[in-house]
């Protein structure tokens, strides 16, 4: 079984030792709450400001590898209905869910959905899990893995669809902008790429001090846009952890790994974490954009002076399994694919 933590963390009064992860990693400095975070204005990228927008993205990029967007276009009512899908699936009853995560890990079907409960499993003992639960599942173009997708509540498949749709169109605008900025050719991130949603669901904590909503890491595909309304997002600026503030109707979005190898090194994944709280739960949406199979330095971004700083890897093949194993150590997951000019 599952053992998901949503169906038995509301009766806790303390955190339970398979949840108190190592003393190292526990958040247990005071955090800022950041006002510097950049926010971009799709809406003006439409227009005679497009420019500035693109250089202000890059600016992002580079600066912080998170910004928030706004005015993306993205309905409101639709952004409020596929939170409110999320927040019912996790509140349905435990058996329910339990035997969906059951039937979920026995499919094998492409993009097939998973439900589970998240273990720490960079750390040397099984033992120590974050304080999520997880639902996850591919958003493929062909809709065939709709049929993995729970169909409870009812109208699931209908709004998750049509805000992956949105989405995916978001990402497009995004990727565009940022293959503009770096002066890359037209179209250049136009190639068949992969979509996940990944949602992360968060109980309310008897002691965040102790646990973790997931701990420091950088993310494996090309960008993440986040939807949240909750605080516990963090990035780690300058060797110090900030928070992210939720903005109404808006989506954080962060660069993955893949973009330090496409920009050739110009750009970075910056590490993040989700911290808990006591009082509230917290569901993110997590769309991933995912890169074409074979991930290396863009050509244009490549010359006499400016050497390439990877080598060409297959993203599923090469990449991904070694990024599940060390991705405790941040940027590690990239050292192998290194060339002698980085």
């Amino acid at each position: 079984m599952a053992d998901l933590l949503s169906n038995w963390s509301s009766t806790l009064e303390a955190v339970p030792p398979s949840h108190c992860i190592p003393e190292h990693e526990r958040p247990s400095d005071p955090v800022e709450i950041g006002d510097s975070i950049p926010v971009i204005d799709l809406g003006k990228a439409n227009g005679e400001e497009r420019s500035v927008v693109v250089k202000d993205l890059l600016k992002a990029f580079e600066e912080y590898g998170f910004f928030q967007i706004i005015n993306h276009g993205v309905p409101v009512d639709l952004m409020d209905e596929a939170m409110k899908v999320y927040k019912e699936f996790f509140s349905l009853p435990a058996e329910e869910k339990e035997n969906y995560a059951k039937d979920a890990a026995n499919n094998t079907n492409r993009g097939a959905a998973t439900l589970y409960s998240s273990s720490a499993k960079h750390y040397d003992s099984e033992e120590h899990r974050y304080w999520r639960d997880v639902l996850e599942h591919s958003c493929n173009l062909d809709g065939e893995d709709k049929k993995t997708w729970p169909d409870n509540p009812p109208r699931y498949r209908e709004v998750i669809g049509a805000y992956g749709d949105e989405l995916r169109r978001v990402s497009k605008v995004i990727l565009g902008m940022l293959s503009e900025g770096l002066g890359l050719e037209t179209g250049f991130f136009d190639k068949e790429l992969g979509q996940r949603m990944l949602v992360n669901h968060y109980p309310a904590c008897p002691d965040p001090s102790l646990t973790l909503g997931v701990g420091g890491h950088c993310d494996p595909n090309l960008i993440t846009i986040i939807q949240q309304e909750v605080y516990g997002l963090q990035i780690l600026k300058d060797d110090k952890w900030i928070g992210v503030q939720p903005i109404r109707n808006a989506f954080v979005v962060n660069s993955g790994l893949p973009i330090t190898v496409y920009s050739n090194g110009k750009l970075t994944s910056v590490a993040h974490r989700v911290v808990t709280n006591t009082t509230e739960s917290r569901t993110s949406i997590g769309t991933f954009i995912c890169p074409h199979e074979i991930v290396e330095p863009a050509k244009s971004l490549v010359g006499p002076e400016n050497p390439p700083q990877f080598k060409p890897f297959h993203w599923g093949i090469d990449f991904m399994p070694h990024y599940l194993s060390k991705k405790s150590v941040y940027h590690a997951s990239l050292e192998p694919f290194k060339t002698e000019a980085n």
